[in-house]
């Protein structure tokens, strides 16, 4: 979420666990950054590494994505934000 609240775009290689539904949504759903993909063995290529690094600085439309994004995540933490109401009535729950 860090990366997402600040509008950065991902280049994604995911390991273990939920990493790789992460990487579906980020790839995929959300389209603001790019996956590596390994070769038959399972090694990552300096050249797949370059190539990934130089298309996602220049692809507009990434970085709009993750702009877009930044803004959804900041406009939700502000006063009458989404994130913003469910905290306050998660605190509100506590109290009583």
């Amino acid at each position: 979420m860090d990366g997402l609240a600040m509008g950065i775009p991902f280049l994604c290689w995911p390991n273990f666990g939920d990493q790789f539904l992460n990487e579906g949504y980020i790839c995929d759903r959300w389209t603001v950054g790019l996956g590596l993909n390994p070769d038959e063995n399972g090694f990552m290529s300096g050249h797949e590494i370059k190539e990934k690094i130089e298309k996602l600085v220049s692809d507009h439309g990434i970085k709009a994505n993750a702009e877009k994004l930044k803004e959804m995540a900041r406009n939700s933490v502000i006063e009458g934000g989404s994130s913003y109401n469910n905290f306050k009535t998660f605190i509100e729950a506590i109290k009583h």
